[in-house]
């Protein structure tokens, strides 16, 4: 079902087509409405993003915590048997199942929405690739300074919008990339294994490079998180050392860093659970890319053997 977003968006969009048809006077005022209803579309489209990531987030911290107990359990069971050890060890593993595949549905909710995100990003380039073309004509027709200088001005203003928009593009479409499950099939020759080798290079590229910006966003939060610590201490030393416990300045402050310690730690956490995640596919991409390359070895030698 249309929405009446939708229903004004095509409207404004026959509106624009009519007029470009047809030689009417179009200026870059007319297409506001238009880059509006776009920008409104991808507001909406992030929104949706941000929630199915922050509740993918809590179920992989949860992960997380249940993968930790369950190699403890394994490491405790290898020492001797233990019949309650066994029996949390199987409630944890199917537990760990279960949001497994809760954050794999979660994955499939966000790989659609990305994909509306891009689709809906590249219609507003294109609407302001229009704007800037007629922002250049009219800054070109204008015998006024100032009014060339403001149009110039726009086109600048624009162009560096777009120029953010494609950088979101960019970095969306990195993330369909990596959300692909690349598998040979019995009909691959050569050049398909080939084509679908590179694709997971690529992937494992995307993945290496999240996993560092991730490292240096945790190494970066672990030391602002020893600052608040230190603070913190130092406050309670010096409320401890002074007769007035009642400071509610300093007891206001205590209670702001407590919960920014408490808000760093969490994500620590969620950056400690995602760390693992992709780990765990960096190594799944590892196993396949080596998978990949035996079996076009196999087809080189082959032809190797054929040609002899």
């Amino acid at each position: 079902m249309r929405t009446h977003a939708g229903k004004r968006h095509g409207r404004l969009i026959r509106r624009l087509l009519f007029s470009m048809l047809f030689g009417l006077s179009l200026s870059a005022e007319t297409l506001e409405p238009t880059r509006s209803a776009l920008k409104s579309q991808i507001t909406h489209i992030a929104q949706q993003m941000k929630d199915l990531q922050t509740e993918q987030e809590k179920l992989l911290r949860e992960n997380e915590k249940r993968t930790d107990r369950i190699n403890a359990a394994k490491k405790q069971l290898q020492k001797r048997s233990n019949p309650l050890v066994e029996i949390q060890l199987q409630t944890d593993l199917k537990a760990s199942r279960t949001l497994s595949d809760q954050i794999q549905v979660l994955d499939g909710k966000i790989y659609t929405l990305t994909e509306q995100s891009i689709d809906v990003k590249k219609r507003l380039v294109n609407v302001m690739n229009t704007e800037i073309e007629m922002l250049s004509r009219e800054a070109d027709a204008t015998k006024d300074a100032k009014q060339k200088r403001n149009r110039l001005s726009q086109v600048l203003r624009v162009q560096k919008e777009k120029e953010t928009i494609q950088a979101q593009i960019r970095a969306e479409s990195n993330e369909l990339l990596l959300g692909l499950d690349i598998t040979l099939v019995d009909t691959d020759g050569p050049d398909e294994i080939q084509q679908k080798l590179a694709i997971i290079q690529d992937q494992q590229d995307i993945l290496q490079t999240k996993i560092k910006r991730l490292d240096i966003m945790v190494k970066e939060t672990k030391k602002k998180l020893s600052l608040f610590s230190n603070m913190l201490e130092l406050l309670r030393d010096i409320r401890r050392g002074e007769d007035d416990e009642f400071d509610l300045d300093r007891n206001l402050r205590i209670a702001e860093l407590q919960e920014d310690i408490a808000q760093m730690e969490t994500t620590l956490e969620v950056l400690g659970a995602k760390k693992s995640s992709w780990q765990v596919k960096e190594k799944s991409l590892a196993q396949k890319a080596k998978q990949f390359s035996q079996e076009a070895l196999k087809f080189l030698k082959g032809d190797s053997s054929g040609g002899k």
